[in-house]
């Protein structure tokens, strides 16, 4: 009955997908055509649904109480995701007057030594211990979402030192991991609800373990949107610029592991990366600007158990692919 409810559910939200008109909604609105601003989030009201985007990690530390207020008021954000922060003082007290909150990313890892063992758990906990005691202060508690604990499997040098993705090492590795990484940050932040990032590959070849043993708040799951051909334009329906098929499918394989439990979207759309980076791949901006919120309410109407999304990245644009390409995930 409850995976009825759930199907129901998404033929309805993709049913309504349709129409320019910006009227404010729990899942938002398609963008008007003369609009400008880039959002995942236009005229959304209502819902609890976390809104979020990542900050590009080698941002000025400066400048980030003013980006984050341009977030919250020109671009709907309402909770921003944090790579690195080394000084939290600052950040916490602008997320407080801005009534913001943050998803705080814990993702160091030695990639020459990382293996999915116990030891790997306690090393990410003392890596992040001072700022895990900041956080956890009464005060600051209230402005964290959650922590984002990274599985790094895409990782290739971890790969082969488990005897590839899939191995049976990999898989028994990965839930063990789960179990210990969780107990220890519970240890020592405790209060803060920790995610567990899922990631079922870039083209779905993955096969993970279900983590829900390990007993976490909640889920971050990774799925970016990969063009079959030519990239998609403004013209194209809202199924092909978010390739709305592909997403359903990974969203099936979350379902079978994790059931109703908490999770938030981490995807990303960008124009440049051609060939060399075809992930969230679509043909111009107004293709994006459509993309943004049609992913939105993909997730938002359709999947109950989606907490929200976390857009990456407001403000990024980087290198990557072969040859080096720089994209433009960034909102701004």
């Amino acid at each position: 009955m409850t995976r009825l409810l759930i199907a129901l559910a998404v033929v309805l939200g993709v049913a309504g997908l349709g129409g320019d008109t910006p009227t404010p909604g729990p899942c938002g609105s398609a963008p008007d055509d003369g609009g400008s601003t880039l959002t995942p989030y236009p005229a959304m009201a209502g819902r609890d649904f976390l809104r979020g985007a990542s900050l590009d990690p080698d941002g000025d530390p400066a400048t980030t109480g003013a980006t984050l207020r341009t977030m919250r008021d020109r671009f709907g954000i309402g909770t921003a995701g944090l790579y690195r922060l080394d000084d939290p003082g600052p950040v916490l007290a602008a997320l407080e007057e801005l009534g913001m909150t943050a998803v705080v990313r814990l993702e160091e890892y030695d990639p020459q030594t990382f293996a999915f063992t116990t030891a790997d758990a306690d090393r990410l906990v003392e890596r992040y211990r001072d700022l895990l005691g900041r956080l956890g202060e009464a005060g600051a508690r209230s402005r964290v979402a959650y922590l984002a604990v990274t599985m790094p499997l895409d990782d290739p040098r971890v790969q082969a030192r488990l005897g590839g993705v899939n191995s049976p090492v990999s898989v028994a590795r990965q839930a063990e991991y789960a179990v210990a990484v969780t107990s220890r940050l519970r240890a020592a932040a405790p209060g803060l609800p920790v995610y567990l990032g899922v990631f079922y590959g870039w083209d779905g070849a993955y096969r993970p373990p279900s983590y829900a043993g390990a007993g976490a708040d909640g889920y971050f799951l990774t799925q970016y949107s990969y063009p079959r051909g030519d990239a998609p334009g403004a013209a194209d329906g809202d199924d092909a610029l978010i390739d709305a098929r592909a997403r359903h499918a990974v969203m099936r394989r979350f379902l079978d592991q994790y059931g109703d439990a908490p999770v938030v979207i981490e995807y990303g759309v960008q124009t440049t990366g051609g060939p060399a980076q075809e992930a969230g791949l679509v043909r111009d901006r107004a293709a994006k600007r459509r993309a943004l919120a049609a992913t939105t309410r993909f997730y938002c109407a359709g999947y109950p158990s989606v907490r929200g999304t976390m857009y990456f990245g407001f403000d990024i644009h980087k290198s990557e692919g072969e040859p080096s390409t720089v994209t433009d995930f960034g909102l701004v």
